[in-house]
């Protein structure tokens, strides 16, 4: 077992070359933030990841199994997301793809001296880069799991960062007092590591004016400014996002599919291959609850069936023969059938060309401006 000292001369040129790599793909273009990214040890806050072994059951990948130290770190320096939390063998949390957190950290344009507050602790790695970059007094930390923000807290201080780091609910406000019991400033800016369906009202009324919230929306990121106290607008960023569901302690937020449908099966209007397009999936998530994903796939990863399914029982199976059986209080496939002509004739829209406008009424997702087609949030 290698000490601390040489994991952390090993790791400087792979840092190095994973900041090279983000900034190669274009997520990285401010210079205050290659610093962060060059100074802050990622592998002191994933001692330990998980990746699935070829029985379909996790395997624990750490800095102290010497069977798996050499990919351990190999694996924290390059630009992927890890798992690192399970709950009842399904993933709570994962330390993001570092070329996506760099996306958001850049889209928050905050002033210095102001407070943020990062919803979302995982690891803690993130809200190290935040310590960096505006300051350990200006920065607060929220994830809903106490076993995660222990762990959190002492990763941060190990690497020298101490941020406020508080185990509680993420969508509910958190306002703790300064020191000195100085009261505590609004926020300008909030950003979320797990994703929404959408923005939480408490939120807005956390932020200073003019403070903006950056978030996964969906399978998007979008860019909120405040406008008052119940109000905000903004658009989506272009970059997919993939993240965690914001939860509940001790929820996994995995959605459970319930019993494959029977019945009457009818041929399908869209294939397998549709519903794995990007853009479309990123309308899908939008427009529709969120759903529970599974494929059928060929040798060459093209795929041939699907089934899909929502919290409420409904579920829909796309079978190889290009036909469908739906059951449950929903008709999903009829309604991916329905958003997918929207989406065609739009001209297959990318997520920069959606916007939202938030009101103390509803949030309303736009396509292009914010009186055309749009979806309203649940």
């Amino acid at each position: 077992m290698t000490t601390t000292s040489t994991t952390d001369l090993i790791a400087e040129p792979l840092r190095a070359a994973m900041v090279q790599a983000i900034t190669d793909t274009g997520s990285l273009t401010e210079e205050i933030w290659r610093r962060a990214f060059a100074d802050v040890p990622r592998h002191t806050f994933v001692p330990y990841f998980y990746r699935q072994g070829p029985d379909g059951t996790q395997l624990r990948i750490s800095a102290d199994d010497p069977e798996h130290a050499a990919e351990w770190l190999t694996a924290v320096y390059e630009n992927k997301p890890l798992v690192t939390h399970l709950i009842d063998g399904n993933t709570a949390s994962s330390s993001s793809q570092p070329s996506v957190m760099a996306v958001m950290l850049e889209a928050l344009d905050v002033p210095d001296g102001r407070r943020v507050k990062e919803i979302g602790t995982g690891t803690g790695y993130n809200a190290a880069l935040l310590s960096h970059r505006f300051g350990d007094d200006n920065v607060v930390t929220v994830d809903v799991d106490q076993d995660v923000t222990d762990a959190a807290r002492r990763r941060l201080e190990l690497a020298g960062y101490r941020p406020t780091v508080i185990t509680g609910d993420g969508a509910r406000p958190h306002r703790p007092a300064e020191p000195g019991h100085v009261p505590s400033r609004p926020y300008g800016g909030v950003i979320a590591t797990c994703c929404l369906h959408h923005i939480p009202p408490a939120w807005l009324g956390e932020l200073a004016p003019g403070g903006l919230i950056v978030a996964p929306l969906g399978a998007g990121i979008v860019r909120v400014h405040r406008t008052n106290d119940s109000e905000a607008a903004g658009r989506f960023l272009a970059s997919p996002a993939y993240f965690m569901p914001l939860r509940a302690a001790g929820d996994s937020g995995v959605i459970r599919r319930p019993p494959l449908p029977d019945g009457d099966a009818r041929p399908s209007t869209i294939t397998a291959d549709t519903i794995i397009d990007e853009a479309f999936r990123f309308l899908v998530s939008i427009a529709l609850p969120p759903l529970g994903w599974q494929y059928d796939l060929a040798e060459d990863g093209t795929p041939f069936g699907a089934r899909v399914w929502t919290a409420d029982g409904s579920i829909a199976n796309l079978r190889d023969d290009g036909t469908v059986i739906e059951s449950g209080p929903r008709r999903l496939w009829t309604e991916l059938e329905s958003l997918y002509g929207i989406f065609e004739l739009h001209d297959r829209p990318s997520r920069d060309r959606f916007g939202i406008t938030i009101t103390a009424d509803a949030q309303h997702v736009w396509l292009d401006r914010p009186n055309g087609t749009g979806w309203t949030l649940d």
